[in-house]
């Protein structure tokens, strides 16, 4: 079967197939030739025919050829000769959209509580909080990749850099006081250990000043952004992570706030998540800590 098309403008292609066997095949009397396909062909026949039946193509039926192969409503013969081609064009599939389910809310926590334990225990607490949030959100947003244990480790640093100085001159201290002798050079003067006992208070400047603390902060604000974002707060109104962080420049204060503005605003969006959540909340994995 040959069919010619064209458009205007255009130089149609010609393409050729051509059977696998090429040795010609004995039919009766007759010898057929190797079967080949070509589009458009060299010289098209005005009306390609087989088995009787014409093809036309401005005709929405075949019609019956008398003067070749069996009458129009009679089966056709296989022609072990014949190629059947078969195009096939497949459309994508339309995305289907994922169906995400929050895991539990976090702890509400008094803003108060957690300053005034963090004060009595020079900072202690303030790492077991630090873990905790964190832990919490991962777990209420698993899309979120954190490792609390490893965000912790980055602020406990200078944490631990910070009061060791402050131990070093309260030692130098008492040692000058009681009159006991070092066997080495501390390379610092009694004086100068006074000015020590303050290395409790350059912990937030250590933790702004070492890379690896201060992106620990910063990722944990932007934590607490993104579960605000999920409760459906806009932008105007969302934490903001690098304007938050400069808190730590108030000495002594500074990181006692920003404590107290994440966990306020995590406390407001927990409440807002049970507000709006069914009863039975779904399961959702823990993240490794």
């Amino acid at each position: 079967m040959t069919e010619t098309a064209s458009r205007p403008g255009t130089t149609p292609a010609t393409a050729t197939l051509t059977a696998a066997q090429p040795q010609a095949v004995a039919s009766g009397d007759a010898t057929l030739a190797p079967p080949t396909w070509s589009w458009p062909a060299s010289a098209p026949p005005p009306h390609p025919t087989k088995g009787g039946l014409v093809f036309d193509a401005d005709a929405d039926e075949p019609v019956s050829d008398s003067s070749s192969g069996p009458p129009y409503g009679e089966p056709l013969e296989a022609d072990p000769t014949e190629v059947t081609i078969v195009a096939a064009i497949t459309t994508p599939e339309k995305a289907v959209p994922k169906i995400t389910s929050f895991g539990p809310a976090g702890k509400h926590r008094s803003t108060l509580a957690i300053v005034a334990l963090s004060i009595v225990t020079l900072g202690v607490y303030s790492l077991v909080w630090h873990h905790r949030i964190n832990r919490e959100v991962g777990n209420f947003d698993t899309r979120m990749h954190v490792v609390p244990a490893r965000s912790t480790v980055a602020v406990a640093i200078p944490w631990a850099i910070g009061w060791l100085v402050s131990v070093a001159g309260a030692v130098r201290i008492v040692l000058a006081v009681a009159n006991v002798t070092l066997p080495f050079d501390p390379h610092f003067s009694v004086l100068q250990a006074y000015g020590l006992l303050a290395g409790g208070l350059l912990i937030p400047y250590l933790e702004l000043l070492l890379a690896f603390s201060a992106i620990a902060i910063v990722m944990t604000l932007e934590r607490v952004r993104i579960v605000e974002d999920r409760m459906g707060r806009t932008t105007d109104v969302q934490l903001r992570p690098a304007r938050a962080i400069l808190w730590m420049l108030l000495p002594i204060a500074g990181g006692l706030i920003l404590m107290a503005t994440m966990q306020r605003r995590l406390n407001r969006a927990w409440e807002d998540d049970m507000a709006a959540a069914p009863a039975v909340r779904p399961t959702m994995r823990a993240v490794p800590s």
